[in-house]
């Protein structure tokens, strides 16, 4: 924290509060260090020096106005991403303006975020979260197993994703999946037939469906563990070979998301790797869908995709049917829940610098419609739905629940991308 004091009551104020930030922020987690209370921009270059080698960011809080040099000489000489907050009183706001302008001027970025004492550690956490995935993606192996589908048209090489990212790409051949599946233990195939069928509220498929899609599951989890892979974009081999039109892995990559590898299906690069964005944030699944309409009037969108995480839904209001496109396999109708916020994103550009995000809350959970994929929802959108069509960065999308807005702002910021808010 720093603070410009000029009598003894100000220290007395600014240790109090010192105290009480250092408080709430220890209630985030064990993850913090706390630096004494900075008074002068000579204390805070020797602070930002003394922790810059060994803490993975920092956050300011600042106490009263008067300390713009010092929050600059942190800013300056830190070097790891860095969050500024300023609070209603003691001029604070003004000086944080200040600094972070010079700052940015000299080509330095920060984030920023206000509010009272008692809203610290709600309004830091976002900045935790996205520092948690800022430190974490750099040397994660991102898997493509088999190829990309020929309708994808946005592809990246390994040599963009660890330049951008940090992350490793590591590729499989399809047909090193397929085999671990022939060989999967029956046993263990049994139970989790069993386990699915207790779990879902109905099942449409046949037990020899059921058992060619958990047996592809154990493929992808072994090769998860033999390649040491963070997340995978799997081949749907079965949409384009009619030998394997019984072998899809729409039920696999979402029980793999549910392990905590956030993995999805088409060989799909920038929304999966959206999905490890967001589970390195704040550790949830994700659902990954086509954008299948948009209702101007009501300003809602439908996402619909063949599978989503089990975590995600209602499983017993949900159903373990075919696969839209082919009506064979197993795929996933979820009911998702009503009513909540969720948001929408996807990581992008030429480069992959650039990322798309909004927020909205589902009206409807399950559309049921017979000419869409599978899981369908219906979100209204904050912001002006035609949006979501104008600005895209490529057709899949990710849902999460919750409002990851800031998340997003910040992540943008450390990852130097542009972000494209809908709102």
């Amino acid at each position: 924290m720093v603070a410009s004091l000029l009598s003894d009551i100000q220290r007395r104020y600014a240790e109090e509060m010192y105290e009480e930030v250092r408080k709430r922020l220890s209630s985030i987690g064990d993850s913090f260090e706390f630096s004494p209370l900075i008074t002068s921009a000579d204390h805070a270059e020797l602070m930002a020096r003394r922790y810059r080698d060994w803490v993975d960011g920092g956050v300011v809080v600042v106490w009263s106005g008067g300390t713009d040099r010092m929050i600059y000489r942190v800013g300056r000489e830190f070097g790891k991403p860095l969050l500024v907050y300023a609070h209603p009183g003691h001029n604070s706001l003004a000086s944080v303006r200040e600094a972070v302008a010079a700052l940015r001027y000299d080509g330095v970025e920060v984030g920023v975020s206000y509010g009272d004492v008692p809203e610290v550690s709600e309004k830091v956490s976002p900045f935790i979260s996205v520092l948690r995935a800022f430190v974490t993606l750099p040397g994660s192996r991102f898997a493509q197993i088999g190829e990309q589908e020929p309708w994808l048209l946005i592809r990246r090489s390994p040599e963009t994703l660890r330049k951008r990212l940090g992350l490793e790409m590591v590729k499989i051949r399809w047909e090193e999946m397929f085999d671990i599946a022939l060989k999967a233990d029956a046993r263990e195939v049994g139970e989790k037939i069993a386990w699915l069928k207790n779990t879902f509220g109905k099942v449409d498929r046949s037990d020899d469906d059921l058992e060619k899609a958990v047996r592809l599951y154990i493929g992808m989890r072994e090769l998860v563990k033999k390649y040491s892979i963070s997340s995978a974009a799997v081949e749907a081999r079965d949409m384009l070979d009619l030998s394997l039109r019984d072998w899809g892995p729409y039920l696999g990559v979402a029980l793999l998301s549910d392990d905590g590898i956030p993995s999805d299906y088409e060989g799909e690069h920038d929304a999966v790797i959206t999905k490890l964005i967001i589970h390195r944030m704040v550790g949830r699944a994700s659902f990954m869908a086509n954008i299948t309409r948009i209702n101007e009037s009501a300003n809602t969108a439908v996402f619909s995709h063949c599978t989503v995480p089990i975590s995600m839904i209602d499983p017993k209001a949900s159903v373990l049917l075919s696969y839209y496109e082919t009506d064979r396999t197993v795929a996933i109708r979820g009911k998702m829940r009503e009513g909540e916020t969720v948001t929408f994103a996807r990581i992008g550009g030429k480069d992959l610098d650039k990322i798309f995000f909004g927020t909205g809350v589902i009206v409807n959970g399950d559309l049921g419609r017979k000419d869409l994929c599978r899981t369908q929802i219906e979100v209204k959108v904050n912001g002006k739905v035609r949006d979501i069509i104008d600005k895209a960065l490529g057709n899949h999308t990710v849902v999460v629940y919750g409002d990851l807005r800031e998340h997003f702002r910040l992540f943008s910021k450390f990852s130097s991308l542009e972000p494209i808010e809908i709102s």
